[in-house]
């Protein structure tokens, strides 16, 4: 498979749940959250990034989705350590869009260390570096 072709698809999504939940449902009934979650661990940086975008869409106007984005947790939580500033910063984003709606996945966050990763991210030298 092409990388472009895979990172565009990826963004294609994350912009069909830019401004309405239209499309949650069926993104669960055709398999898409499994697919963009997979996505996380692609070899190629442009289709990491936008897999994060898509999975935060995915959970911006409601919760409706959150039992299926609970297995994106540890992917995004690694990828608060990828090499690309726009992916860390797509993965931070979804991470708060997980408990954006409800307080069903703080424990699953918790439990993913996410807030240290989040807290390493935020206050590390290499962000005021790079600020």
């Amino acid at each position: 498979e092409d990388p472009g072709v895979r990172a565009r698809s990826c963004n294609l999504l994350g912009n069909m749940c830019r401004h309405s939940g239209y499309f949650y449902e069926a993104f669960v009934t055709h398999g898409t959250l499994d697919a963009l979650i997979e996505r996380c661990a692609d070899t190629d940086r442009t289709t990491r990034k936008f897999a994060c975008f898509a999975i935060g869409n995915a959970g911006f106007h409601s919760d409706v989705l959150y039992r299926q984005l609970r297995s994106a947790i540890p992917p995004l939580v690694a990828l608060l350590a990828d090499e690309e500033d726009k992916t860390r910063a797509n993965a931070a984003a979804a991470l708060g869009n997980l408990v954006r709606n409800s307080a069903a996945l703080c424990g699953d966050l918790v439990n993913a260390k996410a807030l240290e990763a989040l807290m390493e991210l935020a206050t590390s030298p290499t962000a005021v570096a790079e600020a």
